[in-house]
C-alpha cells in the first residue's frame, strides 16, 4: 500500500499552487475592496474570483466591459429603464429573453436602443425563462430574462424554483405596478417577491431608481458566486421613467453574504483526504454539477489517483462518459455496475453533490461500507441529508488544485484490482435494451445521435424515460453538454432550453431530444425558432404515452393505466398529435421515420442540415 510522501508547508503550498495556476499569488482576502460597474475599475476581482462554486453548476461571474462607451453623457438624466439595460450592457451581456407587457414595456423601449444586446421573444415567459436556463447551462454565464407584472411574473415561477434546484446563475427582471399602487389590488400585480422568496438566492423590488446600478451589480455577482442561483429584480413602471443621473460607483452592500463565503481549503483537511485514499481499496469518486467548472481539476485528479468516477444526472460530463474509468450514472436510473462500486467502496468521495434521493435510496444503506468524504460549496448540504466522516465547505476546484499538489509529490496509488474488479461487473452488466422487429427503441436512436455527432453535441430533454435514456446512451465528453431539468422535473424544459444553449453556442450542434409528452408544454417555441431563425435539431421520442408514469404504473399499480395515454382515444392507432403539421406551420423542415432501417439515414440528415430540423 503506498505512503504519503512529506508534505510542505501551508504557506509554502498556497504559494507554490496559486503561482502555478494563476501566475500570482493567492489573496489572503478575496472580499476586502468594493465592487463598481464603472469600466475604468472592472470588478477583476470578482472574475478571478477561486472560491465561487457550486453543489452543483459553478461559473464565473458575468465580465463587465472594460471598454464600455455609454450613449448617454457624464451628467446626462436618464430614465431608469435606460439605466437598467446600460446597467446589462456595462456587465457584458449579449442576449435576454423578454416578453413584454404594461409594466415592463420602457424596457423594452431602451432595449431598442441597444446595439450589444439581443432581445429575443419567446413565445411564453416559461419559455423565456427555460431558454434563459439554457444559456447558462451551457455557457457557465448567468441568463437574463425579462417579463410584466402578474400573469407574466407568475408564469416564471417554475424556471425559478428549478433553476435554484439545479444551481443555475439566472437574473430575472419583472415590472411592477407603481409604487403608490403596490397592495391595492392594481390591475395585474402580484407580490411576486413575497411569491418567489423561497425559490430566489435572492429578490429585490426596487424603491429608489438611484439604486438600480448597484443591485443590478449585486444581482449578478450573487448569481454566480458561491452556489449559484436565481436572482429577481421587481422594478415598479414609475421607476422606470423616473429621471436621474447613474451613479456607477456605489459599492455593494453584502457584508453579511461575504462573511460567509467560504474560506480557502486548509491544507491538513486535504492532507486528511489524500491520506484516506491512500489506506483504501476500494475508493469511488460520486460526481456531481457542483464540478461542472473544475472539471480539468476533476480530469487531473483522476489521471493521478485512477480512481473510478461516478456521475449523478446533474454531472454527467464533468468526467468524460467515454473514459475507461467511467462508471456512468448512479442511483436509481442508472448503471449496475455504478451502483455496485458505491455498495462496495470502501471510501467515497462525494465532489459537488447533495445526497438526492434518486441516487441514494434508504439512506441508511447507500455506502454503508465506506468512509464519506464530502466537499461542497454550501454548507447547509453538508449533512444534509448524509453525515460524512469527513467533510471540506469550499470550491471543488481550488480543494481539486491543492490535493492534485500532493498527489504529484505521493507515490503511485494502486487500485488496479479494484478497477479490475468493476470491469468484470461492466462486462456482465452491460447497459442495453430489447428490440422487437421494425419498432424503433427509443435507446437505438440515442445511440445514433451520439455516433453520428461523434458525441459533440449540446443534448437538452425534457423529463421522462426520454430523458433517462438521453443520460444513459449518449456518452458526453465535456461539462455542458447535457442541460434537463434535474432537482426539480419540470417537463417542458428542453426545447426552449435547446434555444437558450444555441444562442450561446453558435458553432455547435444542439439537439433537443425530447418526449411527446414534455415538448407540447412549451411547444409554443417553434415560432420563436422560426422568428429567431435557430438552427435547433429537434428529436421527438413519439410513443403516445407519458412513459415514466406508465413504468411506475406497470411496476406498482399492476398495470392499471390512469390518464397516461397521450393519443386520440377514439383512433388509438393512429398518430395523434401530428408533430409534422406543427413543424409546417413554424416552416421548419420535419420528417417522421417509423421503420428502424430509415432512423440512422434521418438521424443523419438532421444533424448535418444546416438549420432547424425536426424528426419524430
Amino acid at each position: 500500500m503506498a505512503t504519503t510522501a512529506s508534505f510542505p508547508t501551508a504557506t509554502a503550498f498556497y504559494a507554490n499552487l496559486s503561482r502555478s495556476s494563476s501566475g500570482s499569488s493567492l489573496p489572503i482576502s478575496i472580499f476586502s475592496t468594493s465592487f463598481s460597474l464603472t469600466p475604468k475599475k472592472p470588478s477583476s476581482h470578482l472574475r478571478n474570483n477561486p472560491y465561487s462554486s457550486s453543489e452543483a453548476s459553478q461559473v464565473i461571474p458575468t465580465q463587465t466591459v472594460d471598454d464600455f462607451v455609454s450613449r448617454y453623457g457624464p451628467k446626462e438624466p436618464r430614465r431608469g429603464a435606460d439605466i437598467l439595460v446600460e446597467a446589462l450592457e456595462r456587465h457584458g451581456v449579449d442576449t435576454v429573453f423578454a416578453y413584454p407587457g404594461g409594466a415592463s414595456v420602457a424596457i423594452h423601449h431602451a432595449l431598442t436602443l441597444s446595439s450589444t444586446i439581443r432581445t429575443v421573444l419567446p413565445r411564453h415567459e416559461q419559455g423565456g425563462i427555460f431558454a434563459a436556463e439554457g444559456y447558462a447551462r451551457s455557457s457557465g454565464r448567468s441568463g437574463v430574462c425579462i417579463s410584466t407584472s402578474g400573469p407574466g411574473a407568475t408564469n416564471l415561477v417554475t424556471g425559478l424554483a428549478d433553476a435554484l434546484f439545479d444551481s443555475i446563475p439566472l437574473v430575472v427582471i419583472t415590472g411592477q405596478v407603481p409604487r403608490h399602487m403596490i397592495g391595492l389590488g392594481a390591475f395585474q400585480e402580484t407580490p411576486i417577491v413575497e411569491v418567489t422568496r423561497t425559490i430566489t438566492k435572492h429578490n429585490y423590488l426596487v424603491m429608489h431608481v438611484e439604486d438600480i446600478p448597484r443591485v443590478i451589480e449585486e444581482a449578478f455577482f450573487l448569481a454566480t458566486s458561491g452556489r449559484p442561483g436565481p436572482v429577481l429584480i421587481d422594478v415598479p413602471m414609475d421607476i422606470q421613467q423616473q429621471l436621474v443621473v447613474p451613479d456607477w460607483e456605489q459599492p455593494m452592500k453584502l457584508t453579511g453574504y461575504l462573511s460567509r463565503m467560504p474560506k480557502p481549503p486548509d491544507l491538513s483537511q486535504l492532507e486528511k483526504i489524500v491520506r484516506l485514499i491512500s489506506e483504501s481499496r476500494k475508493p469511488v469518486l460520486y460526481v456531481g454539477g457542483g464540478c461542472m467548472s473544475s472539471s480539468d481539476e476533476l480530469i487531473k485528479f483522476v489521471e493521478l489517483t485512477r480512481i473510478p468516477v461516478a456521475s449523478t444526472l446533474m454531472g454527467l460530463g464533468a468526467y468524460p462518459c467515454n473514459d475507461d474509468l467511467s462508471l456512468g450514472m448512479l442511483g436509481m436510473h442508472c448503471t449496475v455496475y455504478a451502483n455496485y462500486a458505491v455498495d462496495e467502496s470502501d471510501l467515497l468521495l462525494a465532489f459537488g453533490v447533495r445526497f438526492d434521493d434518486r441516487v441514494t435510496g434508504k439512506l441508511e444503506g447507500f455506502a454503508s461500507r465506506a468512509k464519506i468524504v464530502h466537499i461542497d460549496i454550501d454548507s447547509g448540504e453538508i449533512g444534509n441529508n448524509k453525515t460524512p466522516h469527513v467533510s471540506l465547505c469550499g470550491d471543488i476546484k481550488w480543494a481539486l488544485k491543492g490535493m492534485n499538489k500532493i498527489l504529484e509529490n505521493h507515490q503511485e496509488l494502486d487500485f488496479e484490482v479494484w478497477r479490475k474488479e468493476l470491469k468484470e461487473k461492466k462486462d456482465k452488466f452491460p447497459l442495453k435494451f430489447k428490440t422487437f422487429g421494425e419498432i424503433i427503441p427509443s435507446q437505438y436512436a440515442i445511440q445514433l445521435v451520439d455516433e453520428l455527432s461523434n458525441g459533440n453535441a449540446i443534448i437538452t430533454t425534457g423529463v421522462g424515460q426520454h430523458q433517462m435514456w438521453a443520460a444513459q446512451f449518449y456518452k458526453y465528453k465535456k461539462p455542458r453538454q447535457f442541460l434537463t431539468s434535474g432537482g426539480l422535473g419540470a417537463m417542458g424544459f428542453g426545447l426552449p432550453a435547446a434555444i437558450g444553449a444555441v444562442l450561446a453556442n453558435p458553432n455547435s450542434i444542439v439537439v433537443d431530444i425530447d418526449g411527446d409528452g414534455s415538448v407540447m408544454m412549451n411547444l409554443q417555441e417553434l415560432a420563436t425558432i422560426k422568428a429567431e431563425n435557430l438552427p435547433v435539431k429537434i428529436l421527438i421520442l413519439n410513443n403516445q404515452q407519458l412513459g415514466m408514469v406508465l413504468q411506475w404504473e406497470d411496476r406498482f399499480s399492476k398495470g392499471n393505466r390512469a390518464h397516461t395515454f397521450l393519443g386520440d382515444p377514439s383512433k388509438e392507432n393512429e398518430i395523434f398529435p401530428d408533430f409534422l403539421c406543427y413543424a409546417k406551420e413554424s416552416n421548419i423542415p420535419a420528417k417522421r421515420v417509423s421503420k428502424k432501417e430509415e432512423l440512422k439515414s434521418a438521424i443523419h440528415k438532421m444533424l448535418t442540415t444546416p438549420g432547424r430540423v425536426l424528426t419524430c
